[in-house]
């Protein structure tokens, strides 16, 4: 979809930007993966807006020395500097490490959102694949999707059957929210679950731009280095006229709402249809949010 390829593509130029500025600081090496990304993205980003490039050009230069700053490095010190693959585990999108120091950074535009989950991989985020909890689970989600095929009749794009689509959507929720409520007071299972969603011990960058215009208006931290785990944890659904949510809520104080959504506009006409979560943080305390423009 052009939106979300748009939207890509600017995530992947702030990334290269970032990694940009840092490889000018004397003592940088990049991985040989982050090469190819660079050069990779080096055409990603001849291809953005231009004031939106020189926002990007503008806060990789603020947010470079705040890393400096935080891996502790001294003037010439070596360090290394790795950009994740989407396929990597976890939420961040650079790793800085110098010596003994190591700082995992995710770095976000005009949004904070937490990690895409998938509803038919719940049970796994959970610690608990190849297990009969979750052959349990796809079994209930397999069920709601053929139930939306066949209210489909054979239609083969998502909105061309809205009233199907949003069946399917509180369908899966609400499947999904069984799995959740029915392992709610393992231990394992909710911590595992929250580090998923949330990430590890990481920082998150995001820069905000002016939508029309495209010119830089702030750049902030948060610190997601510090949360509690939580033991239990309980999922509701919340279904509004055009969308559904999974919403669960920790005993740590965090509350997570993760909207479904279609990951393609394509109906697939066999296996599982793609549909993703859009995790964002409703409710949870993180320590004050550091300012860095």
């Amino acid at each position: 979809m052009p939106g979300s390829s748009r939207s890509n593509d600017n995530g992947r130029s702030l990334e290269y930007f970032v990694t940009l500025a840092l490889s000018t600081v004397r003592g940088c090496k990049l991985t040989s993966r982050t090469v190819e990304f660079q050069v990779r993205d080096k055409r990603t980003s001849a291809g953005i807006n231009p004031s939106l490039k020189s926002a990007f050009d503008k806060a990789s230069k603020i947010i470079r020395p705040w890393i400096i700053s935080e891996i502790r490095l001294t003037s010439g010190q070596r360090f290394v500097v790795d950009r994740h693959a989407d396929s990597d585990p976890g939420v961040a999108d650079l790793t800085v490490s110098q010596g003994s120091q190591t700082l995992a950074v995710s770095i976000k535009h005009n949004h904070d959102a937490l990690s895409h989950s998938r509803p038919y991989s719940l049970a796994d985020a959970m610690g608990l694949a190849g297990t009969s909890f979750e052959s349990d689970h796809r079994d209930r989600l397999d069920i709601a999707t053929n139930s939306f095929r066949n209210a489909a009749g054979g239609a083969s794009t998502f909105p061309s059957v809205p009233a199907a689509k949003l069946n399917l959507y509180r369908d899966v929720c609400r499947e999904c929210a069984k799995t959740v409520n029915r392992a709610g007071n393992r231990k394992v299972a909710v911590s595992t679950l929250f580090e998923f969603l949330v990430g590890g011990e990481f920082k998150k960058v995001i820069v905000k731009t002016h939508p029309s215009s495209g010119s830089l208006i702030a750049v902030s931290v948060d610190d997601y280095s510090k949360w509690k785990s939580p033991s239990s944890v309980v999922a509701s659904v919340n279904n509004r006229p055009r969308s559904s949510s999974l919403v669960l809520a920790f005993d740590n104080g965090w509350v997570i709402d993760l909207r479904i959504k279609n990951a393609s506009t394509t109906i697939q006409p066999t296996g599982q249809v793609s549909l993703k979560f859009d995790a964002q943080k409703a409710a949870g305390t993180l320590p004050p949010l550091l300012k860095l423009f």
